[in-house]
């Protein structure tokens, strides 16, 4: 008897010993499994939800730069001789999804109140230039201007931008007063326009 008590005692450790070895080793995967199911959560709901408007923010005012622009099809804007128009001068670059985005409500925009006053000016940043952004604009049919910004001239004209795509708010006097980081919160921010283009009296015309 005094015999079998060791070896049952050995036993009995061995069997606790095993036990516990696969305990440690469940939590470890369990959380693992937590970790991956957490992070496809995060990765799947930016795109369940879409990309959120972007917040419109008062600067300025600071006049607008002097700055003539080309547009593609060869006309030119000079930035200040515009008075009388609001402008929204949108950067924005090809290869950007939020500005991809956009680009139905800056046209509706445009549909909407262009004959009031309003111009949307869209400058473009891809370094590639016409090859890549006319296709793009005739694909999606923009009715507004679009300037190519290849070699960063409008871009540090107004100074160094937060990201893409920033929309400027230009008043009918030539004074940069709004900026807008991300999606154009075109709904939120109509009724905006539509104030001041009745207020200040903006000039009508289709060019």
């Amino acid at each position: 008897m005094r015999r079998r008590l060791p070896l049952l005692l050995l036993s009995l450790l061995l069997v606790l010993a095993a036990c516990g070895g696969e305990a440690s080793q469940d939590p470890p995967a369990a959380a693992s499994q937590s970790a991956a199911s957490q992070s496809a959560s995060s990765q799947s709901a930016p795109s369940q939800s879409g990309p959120l408007p972007g917040k419109v923010r008062d600067v300025g005012p600071t006049p607008v730069p002097d700055l003539t622009l080309t547009t593609l099809d060869g006309a030119s804007i000079d930035l200040q001789a515009q008075e009388g128009r609001l402008l929204l001068v949108n950067f924005w670059a090809t290869w950007c999804a939020p500005c991809r985005e956009e680009i139905p409500d800056l046209k509706a925009l445009h549909a909407d109140l262009h004959e009031e006053g309003l111009r949307v000016i869209g400058i473009a940043l891809d370094r590639e230039g016409r090859e890549v952004v006319a296709p793009f604009v005739d694909k999606l049919d923009i009715p507004y201007p679009i300037v190519i910004d290849s070699d960063g001239a409008a871009e540090s004209a107004f100074g160094p931008l937060p990201g893409l795509p920033t929309t400027l708010l230009v008043t009918p006097d030539g004074q940069v007063t709004k900026r807008v980081l991300g999606i154009f919160p075109a709904e939120e921010m109509r009724s905006t326009l539509e104030q001041m283009l009745n207020s200040d009296g903006a000039s009508s015309g289709t060019t």
